[in-house]
């Protein structure tokens, strides 16, 4: 009875490794390069990517308004009409710039709990998208709870795939959602 037993059981991780041993060489190396080894040297890339670009990023002038806001002297050829204009040309500059808010700390406390932080950031591209540009594709809370389950790689061509993630739970996934969509 014991050999019976144990032969089905032989037969039956025969059978298992030889499905599992069959898929082909490049959907090895696919999930290689984005789960495995290959996942490491991308993630570097990344981040040094993007470390150069936030030193090639211009510098917002601060003088120019602190310079608009001093009045002119009186011997100045100034007129009045010029130093409504120079406030004016620096609002432009200050409103290039966008507006970062804060991840609140219920947020961030979830993003850390589920380690969504590992390849997102709130404005920043890591290995997936920003949450910022989600935000811009105007998901609903619902939609957003669906893909995180189910991830869609469609959605977001040029990121390598996200793994789903059955376990987080809809509560919190909501509430991620809500904040994504406020950005």
């Amino acid at each position: 009875m014991t050999i019976s037993k144990s032969t089905s059981l032989a037969v039956m991780a025969l059978a298992v490794y030889f499905i599992t041993g069959c898929s082909s060489k490049e959907d090895r190396d696919k999930y290689d390069h984005y789960y495995g080894s290959g996942s490491k040297s991308r993630e570097e890339t990344a981040l040094v990517k993007l470390a150069n670009d936030r030193k090639n990023q211009p510098e917002t002038p601060a003088a120019a308004p602190a310079a608009a806001a001093t009045p002119a002297a009186p011997g100045d050829s100034a007129k009045a009409g010029d130093s409504a204009a120079a406030p004016a040309a620096a609002a432009p500059a200050v409103a290039a710039a966008p507006k970062r808010k804060p991840v609140p700390a219920d947020v961030s406390a979830l993003l850390n709990k589920h380690a969504c932080f590992a390849c997102h950031q709130a404005y920043d591209k890591v290995i997936g998208p920003a949450y910022s540009e989600v935000a811009k594709k105007k998901y609903s809370a619902d939609e957003i709870v669906a893909l995180v389950h189910s991830p869609k790689p469609e959605h977001w061509p040029g990121y390598p795939p996200m793994a789903p993630l059955p376990h987080v739970p809809k509560a919190d996934i909501v509430v991620i959602a809500n904040w994504i969509n406020s950005l």
